[in-house]
């Protein structure tokens, strides 16, 4: 298929179209899950520190998904609208977003850079977390924080090329960099501990950015040109980048807000918890690749056939895309159920007599068993949110992420700990699956109203 024949195959053939860029895309996710479980492995086996070490990365993970969060918004944006340009058959124009895109990217690596310098650790130690773990959760923050760079031009860079429907490639690179990652990890951590899986992954990651340069700019084997010397700021560009991808970036921003509130009330109970929902959330991770995957293809799909005035085509590949997506959620739920028993004890110390281990054992566990019922919600969360996003509308995404994670599950969660004095924590587990369960609602009924016949009328 020649470059230029890409929306025609799409329409032509648009389910297997999903697939095509979903299954190359799965599997670069999944391998880069299996990285982020064997990093955990490694870090939750350090000797004498493990459990402690796994709450430290919990308490990063917060300011970790804000940098991240907002790049993977704003580059959803830029996917969003290569898409769109590609499907009105306007490849300046998707050529010249691309570029500005990098731009952002620069930009935000310099805001993010003078954040960690003169805010980073203050802001780590309002968790109100043990010295012991606020020591090790320093040592990995500062390495991620300032190698993050690398990770936001890769992540624009990947968003670009899932824009023009390429996904063999950001799949391979992403495959290579996740073996390297596994390789330097025990190094690694063995030569400077918990800082030493960051320093894994930064390298990983830099090795993943030189590889899409290489094809980028010396091999020149994409659809998009990155020529620099001829693109110029473009900022009704950046409006449409914004206008597309802030709304979700803000949506990340509450989410790793609502984690950062959900450390705090957890800590409250026990460091122990912190650790176990850490775990449990890499574990989640895991589980939902595969709807990360089918959500964000769509975006690719939906936006050229909304750039082409394909209308016509947009309902029937969301219903496509939620049918899959809550088959294979439910599916991936009930092995989490029927494994985790199997699976969580993999991640922490061999000693299990240390009760703080077996304590943040039980409550991970604990939390799969009651999250069985909401994964098949969180895939139409995902999946209706992104098919209003490929056509333009973002904000709801945002509405969506500040009632489920700010009101209900933050809101549930101190209302049982803080407030009732609930110490068992199970009732915090339920206050996540309740908060799902009603997105999941709320967000088919949005895009029902968005996906309506006459809102169409007007195009881009």
């Amino acid at each position: 298929m020649s470059k230029d024949s890409k929306l025609s195959e799409f329409v032509a053939h648009p389910n297997r179209s999903l697939w095509k860029l979903a299954i190359p895309m799965t599997l670069g996710l999944f391998v880069n899950s299996i990285y982020i479980l064997v990093d955990t492995y490694f870090i939750g086996n350090i000797p004498n520190i493990g459990t402690s070490a796994i709450s430290a990365l919990g308490y990063v993970m917060p300011f970790y998904f804000i940098v991240m969060g907002i790049t993977f918004g704003l580059s959803s944006g830029t996917t969003t609208i290569i898409a769109q340009y590609i499907g009105m058959g306007d490849r300046h124009k998707a050529n010249e977003t691309a570029h500005n895109s990098l731009f952002i990217a620069f930009f935000m690596s310099i805001i993010n850079f003078l954040f960690i310098f003169f805010l980073g650790k203050e802001a780590l130690m309002l968790q109100g977390m043990e010295p012991e773990v606020l020591e090790l959760a320093i040592q990995y923050f500062y390495v991620m924080a300032y190698g993050s760079i690398f990770m936001i031009f890769g992540i624009f860079l990947r968003a670009i090329l899932v824009g023009e429907g390429e996904s063999i490639l950001p799949m391979a690179a992403l495959g290579i960099g996740t073996v390297l990652n596994i390789i330097f990890d025990p190094f690694f951590i063995d030569a400077w501990g918990i800082a030493g899986a960051a320093y894994a992954t930064i390298v990983s990651q830099i090795i993943v950015l030189l590889i899409f340069i290489y094809f980028f700019l010396i091999k020149k084997t994409t659809y998009i040109n990155l020529i620099f010397q001829k693109i110029d700021f473009n900022f009704s560009i950046w409006k449409k980048i914004f206008n597309v991808g802030f709304p979700s970036s803000l949506s990340m921003l509450i989410m790793s807000l609502g984690l950062f509130f959900m450390n705090s009330i957890l800590a409250t109970n026990h460091d122990a918890h912190v650790a176990a929902y850490s775990l449990a959330t890499r574990i989640e991770n895991f589980i939902i690749l595969t709807l990360i995957a089918i959500s964000t293809s769509q975006v690719t799909i939906i936006g050229m056939f909304y750039g082409a005035r394909r209308f016509d085509l947009i309902k029937p590949m969301v219903r496509y895309t939620t049918f899959w997506s809550m088959l294979l959620a439910g599916l991936f739920s009930l092995m989490a159920f029927f494994f985790i028993d199997d699976i969580a004890p993999l991640f922490f110390s061999k000693n299990s007599n240390n009760s703080v281990d077996l304590l943040a054992l039980e409550s991970a566990i604990s939390y799969f068993k009651i999250m069985i019922i909401a994964f098949p919600f969180i895939a139409l969360t995902m999946v209706s949110t992104r098919s209003i996003q490929a056509i333009g509308q973002a904000w709801p995404m945002t509405f969506i992420a500040i009632m489920r994670v700010l009101l209900i599950q933050c809101g549930l969660s101190y209302l049982y700990v803080i407030y009732l004095g609930e110490t068992d924590i199970k009732w915090v587990w339920r206050a996540v699956a309740i908060s799902c369960v009603v997105a999941g609602i709320i967000a088919y009924l949005v895009r029902l109203y968005f996906l309506r016949d006459k809102y169409f009328v007007k195009g881009i």
